[in-house]
């Protein structure tokens, strides 16, 4: 195993398309937060910490997206040049080598969407420093909370677009599959209005926008922390199936 994940953590870092990804989710976070912060310099009434925060957060719609295709061409990337089968006959236990993606993968999306939660944080603040706003303190644990599971739940992403990778083996049709997870259900619970919250709470993308990302989750949505751990479980699921696939299908 720590041979296949040194093989897999060469692989990841040598590929220029993981730094761009990377870096643009590290940007766009950055770029939400100094953009709400900037908007509310002059805005009336005074805004509190709390929705400098919630917005400042925002850019984490499109850091999950650019994390995904990470976490979707960490396994398609190799299905489409080939290489899948070098990997294959230099680790035989498909699973293993799995494994190894899921841990590089997960350990350097978790770093980054980490950097890239507190990249929005910090670049909300020093937007609105010198104005009459309240700052948002890390040490408030309603404020540092908010922070890290955001990181987690781009991780989180990440790991679900490396199953869902595994499952398709094709980058369009497999980044495709992700996004339209992330989107086309909150849409159809929109339909529905209030009464749809109740299955709203279990998607992706209404937990991080109401439940992960903000202070105060809204009214009938999960904690944050437990829309973090569903996330993860998802993540598992979707990973547990790539796995099964994996071993009885040929390369």
């Amino acid at each position: 195993m720590k041979n296949a994940a040194r093989m897999e953590w060469i692989k990841l870092r040598s590929v220029r398309t993981t730094w761009w990804l990377a870096i643009m989710a590290v940007v766009s976070m950055a770029a939400a937060g100094a953009g709400v912060g900037l908007g509310y310099r002059s805005h009336t009434p005074v805004a509190t910490a709390a929705q400098i925060l919630d917005n400042s957060l925002g850019g984490a719609i499109l850091a999950q997206l650019l994390l995904g295709a990470l976490g979707v061409l960490v396994m398609t990337g190799e299905y489409g040049t080939g290489m899948i089968r070098s990997t294959f006959a230099a680790v035989p236990r498909r699973r293993r080598v799995l494994a190894a993606k899921v841990a590089v993968c997960g350990g350097a999306a978790l770093a980054v969407g980490l950097v890239a939660s507190f990249a929005g944080y910090l670049s909300g603040q020093l937007a609105i420093r010198g104005t009459a706003i309240p700052a948002a303190s890390l040490g408030d644990p309603a404020i540092l909370r908010p922070v890290l599971l955001t990181g987690v739940y781009l991780g989180a992403t990440a790991l679900i677009g490396v199953g869902i990778g595994t499952i398709v083996r094709h980058s369009g049709a497999a980044i495709g599959t992700l996004f339209g997870l992330m989107f086309v259900p909150v849409i159809v619970a929109g339909l529905f209005g209030e009464s749809g919250i109740g299955v709203g709470r279990f998607f992706p993308l209404l937990m991080l926008l109401n439940s992960i990302a903000v202070t105060s989750p809204v009214p009938g949505l999960f904690a944050g922390w437990i829309s973090a751990l569903l996330m993860c479980g998802y993540a598992a699921v979707v990973i547990l199936c790539g796995g099964v696939l994996l071993r009885h299908r040929d390369a």
